[in-house]
């Protein structure tokens, strides 16, 4: 049995380098490169050039573009959490009637396709369109994003391990709903808060659809309509491209890393809690 799982796993290892690192790894090298080398040699480094990344940082004006980003996608995947341990809580407690339909209901919204032409309509219909808070509302509510139907999943899987003594002993204390969820239940769901948060701003960070449909104002376009729109007018400049891409993935992928680390310690601190 050894050799079999030995062989299944250095196939998934290497299937997983060959399909995930080394294209992540060719588009660093891109945008290290000097153009000239690289139409020359696109397959071999050269020395480093780190020209590139200035000249996409001016060209595709992705400094206003990363600020808009950051405001979308914190506020949007804040408002989802704090909407899901709202509507979870009920849910896991069985505090509302037909509490299975609506849980139902927002775990089929996960793997529902966006729906471009409702969700424009709509935001024409409600003035949500071409400003910051329609667009951050529809990236909350929108089904086929992971924002609030993935934010209550998890919660009230997390949800059902907290036991309901506690809610007992909050209620005969007097504490208010809210207060209780704050000061008990948060810190005891926080790796489920967390991990919620993180895929809900993913979501509104990499969406190119969303934007495209929703902002007509190029002052309220994301990093992912300006690079896209930087690729439309510079598609030889294969380095500056490659460099803008590395640019906007870098803040994503370093809140990815750095939060492994708090998701870690959040599983011990609630295990020592219920403990």
């Amino acid at each position: 049995m050894t050799r079999p799982r030995l062989v299944s796993g250095i196939a998934i290892g290497v299937l997983i380098v060959l399909l995930f690192v080394l294209p992540v790894l060719y588009v660093v090298m891109m945008a290290f490169e000097n153009p000239q080398h690289f139409l020359n040699s696109p397959m071999t480094p050269g020395s480093p050039d780190v020209s590139n990344f200035s000249g996409a940082w001016s060209s595709a004006d992705l400094g206003p573009e990363l600020l808009n980003t950051v405001l979308y996608s914190v506020v949007a995947a804040a408002v989802a959490v704090a909407l899901g341990l709202l509507i979870a809580f009920p849910i896991a407690r069985r505090l509302l009637r037909g509490h299975s339909l609506l849980y139902t209901f927002l775990f089929v919204g996960l793997f529902l396709p966006l729906s471009i032409i409702p969700m424009y309509a709509e935001a024409r219909t409600l003035g949500l369109f071409n400003n910051r808070i329609g667009y951050i509302i529809l990236h909350v509510s929108q089904p086929g994003l992971p924002g609030l139907p993935l934010a209550v999943v998890l919660l009230t899987a997390s949800l059902a391990s907290v036991p309901l003594e506690l809610d007992e002993a909050a209620w005969m204390e007097g504490a208010s709903y809210l207060a209780y969820l704050v000061r008990v239940i948060v810190p005891l769901v926080r790796p489920a808060l967390l991990i919620a948060f993180l895929y809900a701003l993913l979501g509104v960070w990499n969406d190119i659809i969303g934007p495209t449909v929703l902002l007509a104002d190029s002052g309220l376009a994301p990093v992912t309509k300006g690079v896209y729109s930087f690729f439309g007018t510079s598609e030889s400049q294969f380095t500056l491209l490659a460099a803008a891409v590395v640019i906007v993935s870098l803040p994503v992928v370093l809140l990815f890393v750095a939060s492994q680390r708090q998701i870690n310690r959040a599983t011990l601190v609630g295990g020592a809690v219920k403990g």
